[in-house]
């Protein structure tokens, strides 16, 4: 078991994250890893660039005028800022649908300033605020294009949960009947899989057209169009202050990426045909900032500026209370097999 980060106190490394790191190229070779790439875990939200291929695919996005914000929301996990819930509750209303046809459950937004009023009593709760809630609109807009059930979309017998689900053994590139079977925070189907076919599958994400037939290529232009969408709109990806918003806004174009719960967080290079998978095996988020911009260093995808100023949004210093810098939290890994920069 690989550590991937430590923090430390007064010089004394006070406590680690393990997990794993897996790069795959587009062919599905893995080019370098840290920790077991065969550990499976649930691929959870970073799953949703792949669940949200059918809304493309279907027409629907186009039938009801999807902009590449709202695309963008599809792939998301936002915070449940008010700018969120209003354009999810334009896309049901694009759809023809109120907001009690979202079946993904309420939760408190992850926005601080949003949370507080919700905990205030100031603002309702809704389904709207769920991170999820652009995901569940997507997946309503392809049953009202197509005339399923709307009714009972999160069930893993609804056809559109079905065809989601081959799709994920495609761009996994293993069989339906190798993913294990979950349920995730938002009441739909999630997949368990090795962390090595989350990579191979963020890598198609990079390159789809350059994927072997069957294992995505032929979802190519869905794929394009919705990492497209999430590169214009990283703020609709997460939100303001999170870093999967920050990397890709700083990144311009270069990095695509997703978290997801449990400590997952996803990326796709497009400019190297890579994608990347790391997994804190103590379901955190602390470690993401640090040992996924070490990643981006030891893969030469992102310049010395460019990270620095990751770095300054995310900075890796730990302080006190009285804002004194106490200690730091730096990444641990060693990835062997790494990729010469081109």
């Amino acid at each position: 078991m690989a550590v991937l980060a430590e923090t430390t106190r007064g010089g004394i490394v006070e406590s680690v994250h393990h997990g794993v790191i897996v790069v795959a190229d587009v062919s599905g070779e893995l080019v370098a890893h840290a920790g077991d790439p065969c550990r499976v875990v649930f691929y959870r939200s970073s799953a949703k660039p792949f669940q949200a291929i059918p809304v493309v695919e279907s027409g629907a996005a186009d039938r009801f005028g999807f902009t590449p914000r709202e695309l963008a929301l599809c792939c998301a996990s936002h915070s449940g800022e008010p700018h969120h819930q209003a354009e999810v509750a334009a896309m049901l209303a694009k759809v023809g649908l109120g907001v009690d046809a979202l079946r993904c459950g309420c939760i408190v937004p992850y926005n601080k300033a949003e949370g507080a009023r919700v905990a205030a009593g100031v603002v309702p709760p809704s389904p709207l605020q769920c991170d999820c809630s652009g995901k569940h609109a997507g997946m309503l807009a392809v049953c009202v294009h197509e005339g399923l059930p709307t009714e009972t979309y999160l069930e893993p017998s609804h056809p559109l949960q079905r065809r989601i689900l081959g799709i994920m053994a495609e761009v996994l590139r293993v069989e339906v009947g190798e993913i294990g079977p979950g349920t995730d925070g938002c009441s739909l189907p999630t997949f368990a899989a090795p962390v090595a076919a989350m990579a191979r599958s963020w890598a198609t994400l990079a390159d789809p057209e350059a994927a072997p037939a069957g294992q995505g290529r032929e979802h190519a232009a869905a794929l394009g169009r919705l990492a497209a969408a999430m590169v214009e709109a990283p703020e609709n990806v997460a939100g303001e202050g999170e870093f999967v918003t920050d990397l890709m806004a700083i990144a311009g174009g270069r990095v695509v990426a997703k978290s997801g719960a449990e400590g997952l967080f996803c990326l796709a290079l497009p400019e190297r045909g890579l994608g990347g998978a790391v997994r804190v095996l103590d379901g955190s988020f602390r470690a993401h900032p640090v040992v996924v911009a070490a990643l981006l260093h030891e893969l030469g995808a992102l310049d010395e500026a460019t990270l620095a100023a990751i770095g300054e949004r995310h900075p890796a210093a730990i302080r006190n209370h009285n804002g004194w810098q106490v200690g730091e939290l730096r990444s641990a890994f060693v990835l062997g097999g790494v990729p010469a920069a081109p």
